[in-house]
């Protein structure tokens, strides 16, 4: 009886560590991701949290500082209205450019510029009707 009871001890534990790790990663890693429009519907509801936002580079917006590699610019909404400035200190992606779609990813502050971890870009559809 002894040798079952320290056999089910030791599962259990290793069960309950591999739960807590699970549940940890998936936490960490978790974020919101949503539109121009959604975020501006409610920003305060996304404070503290790490945040992806869809959007589409507005025209003429883009500011590339090369020395300080310090890169600003404005995403607006496709579909729907409103706009977000955003600010990201990195490397240019390579296929960024202004009408480009592309998500930002970032913590979430109340303030007016949004401070972007990463920036990814779309790729184009090689399958698009030409115009």
């Amino acid at each position: 009886m002894k040798r079952e009871y320290k056999f089910f001890v030791g599962i259990s534990i290793i069960v309950a560590t591999v739960g807590f790790l699970v549940y940890n990663a998936v936490d960490q890693t978790k974020m919101y991701m949503v539109t121009v429009a959604e975020y501006l519907d409610a920003p305060s509801s996304y404070a503290g949290t790490t945040l992806r936002i869809a959007g589409r580079v507005a025209e003429n917006s883009m500011d590339w500082n090369a020395e300080k590699r310090e890169l600003r610019f404005v995403i607006h909404d496709i579909v729907g209205e409103g706009e977000v400035q955003v600010r990201y200190s990195g490397l240019l992606p390579d296929m960024f450019s202004e009408g480009r779609d592309v998500i930002v990813e970032g913590p979430s502050t109340e303030g007016p510029v949004f401070v972007a971890s990463s920036v990814l870009t779309s790729c184009p559809s090689k399958y698009e009707p030409e115009e």
